[in-house]
Order: structure tokens, then sequence, then C-alpha cells
């Protein structure tokens, strides 16, 4: 039998081309094509949801907690480290391609790529989410001029403009004091005696386990709530946190990499995350009494699509 010729198919190719240069096609069907190269941790098991996530949108993506990998195999595009340990390990690797960090604070990402063996070309996306999602969640949670206190260290003395800015943004005062990270960061709580609320910062020198555990208690005896960095430390105690979930880091990196059209421009400058969300501790809450309303819970910027 004769098949007719068709000659729209052509046409639709092209009306496709020009769609997809219009960015009328959505940047998951654009994506989908590409090979994302992954370094991980030494367990890729402790990274699962994260790695599923980049995976329902770069179906090709390639994962290798050895960043000497991505030396041997042929790839183009950026190489993506999840996490300070493969990012720490990808700058050691001194890798010819252009780096992007995420799931790695502010603080480390400064740290790590200070003490680089040369200057790397890197970007990130950081863990935390920015100071000021964080103090649209204090003004919320409180809906009146509150002061919030701040804990900062050499380490995350650059904070301290954006915290004031966003406090200046959202009608709220901040005070802020220089901790000592030799000493008990609860024993600094004494300067912060004219604050209502504690926002902890993603600072490794200041919080580990054991002074995090040591401040809840001591601004739990005090009646001071506490406003985390990620829905861990909520999960631990504090009453809430502004944080990105897996899928907001994949949507937010899909983003970037697709900013990344010729392979040939400037990395762009490191970030806080674009899309965030509100972790809560119901139980915290409660015995602290504070309410909390839908404004805070419906507080956050989710990725195109997607509700929460």
């Amino acid at each position: 039998m004769h098949t007719p010729p068709q000659p729209f198919k052509p046409m639709r190719r092209r009306a496709l081309c020009l769609l997809l240069s219009l960015g009328a096609v959505p940047l998951l069907a654009r994506s989908a094509s590409k090979e994302l190269r992954v370094i991980t941790a030494a367990d890729p098991n402790a990274q699962r949801q994260i790695l599923q996530a980049l995976r329902s949108r770069y179906p090709a993506l390639s994962a290798e907690p050895d960043p000497a990998a991505w030396d041997t195999r042929k790839g183009t595009g950026p190489i993506i480290a999840l996490g300070p340990a493969a990012l720490r390990r990808a700058l050691s690797a001194e890798l010819h391609a252009p780096l992007i960090s995420v799931l790695t604070s502010s603080q480390a990402y400064r740290r790590l790529v200070a003490g680089a063996p040369r200057e790397p070309s890197t970007t990130a996306i950081y863990a935390d989410a920015s100071p000021s999602a964080q103090l649209q969640l204090i003004a919320a949670l409180f809906e009146r001029k509150v002061t919030a206190g701040v804990l900062l260290s050499d380490a995350t003395a650059h904070l301290e403009k954006s915290l004031r800015q966003a406090a200046q943004q959202f009608g709220l005062e901040i005070l802020v004091i220089k901790a000592d990270p030799s000493l008990d960061p609860a024993r600094a709580l004494n300067g912060l005696a004219g604050a209502q609320v504690l926002l902890a910062v993603p600072d490794s020198t200041l919080y580990t386990p054991d002074t995090l555990r040591s401040v809840l208690e001591s601004t739990y005896r005090r009646g001071m709530p506490v406003v985390g960095f990620s829905a861990a430390t909520v999960a631990a105690g504090t009453l809430a946190s502004a944080y990105p979930n897996a899928d907001d880091i994949a949507a937010d990196l899909a983003d970037l990499i697709d900013g990344l059209t010729s392979g040939n421009e400037a990395l762009p400058e490191p970030r806080f995350p674009r899309y965030w969300r509100v972790a809560i501790n119901e139980n915290v809450a409660r015995s602290l009494g504070i309410v909390i309303t839908d404004k805070v819970r419906a507080l956050g910027v989710h990725p195109p699509g997607r509700s929460g």
C-alpha cells in the first residue's frame, strides 16, 4: 500500500525547535535527554532521596562517589557535587569541568573553596534557606515587631549584612552576637536577653549535635523559641525552619543548568535556594503556647507546577 507523503512532519520539527528556543516546551522535556554527572557521598544510599528527585528530571544521570571517574569518561556540561564531602573530593581532584555544589551550607562552601589547591570554576546552590526566608518565617510566626537574636562566628560573619537587610524588609529588629566557637554557645545566649526568638544559622563551629541540644535546653527554660536551619533541626526540637526539600533542590538545579545554554558562559555567583517551604515542630509550638496559622504553613516558594 502506498503511504501518502506527510509534509507536516518537518513543519512539526521546526515548530518544536522554535518552541524550545522560546521556552514554551517544559524544562523537564529539555533536561530529560541531558546526562547529569554527579559526585555523591561515599555511601550514595545516604542521598537516595535527592538522587531520585534528580533522576526524575535527568534519567541519564550518572553518579559516582569518586570524582576521578569523570576525568576518564567523556562528557559535557557541569559536574554536580552532592554535599560537603563530595565537594571536598571534587576540589582536591581539580576537575576540568565546571562544578556545581548542592547540599552544602554557605559556611562550608566558602571554607572548602577557600582551601582548594587552585581557584576552581565552581558555583553553588546552598543547602540552607536564605536569611530572607528565615526572617520572613519569623515575621509570620509572631505577626508583630520582635527582635530576632543571632549567634555568628567568624565563619558565618558573611551572613550579617543579609540578615540585617532581611530584618528591615520584614519589619523586625535583629540582635547579632559574635560568639566564641571554643565556648558553649548556650553561654552566649546571655547577650541575647533582649531577643524574643533565636535564629540558629548553619555554623558547624558553633552548632554541633551536643551544643545544639544545650542551646535548646537553655532557650526552652527561658521560653525562647528557636528557628532552626533545616528540617533536621526541627525534628531535634527547634520550633520551625525554612528549608528546601529534595524536589525543590532538583528543580532549582535544573533551572541553573538550563540557564547555561552554551556551556561557555561564566558560572553564576553562589546563591541561596530559590525554592523553599516550612517545617514546624507541633509539640514545641504547643509547649511554648505559639499558635501556628495557615499563613505560616503556606509560606514558601515552590517550583512551577508544584503547590507543596
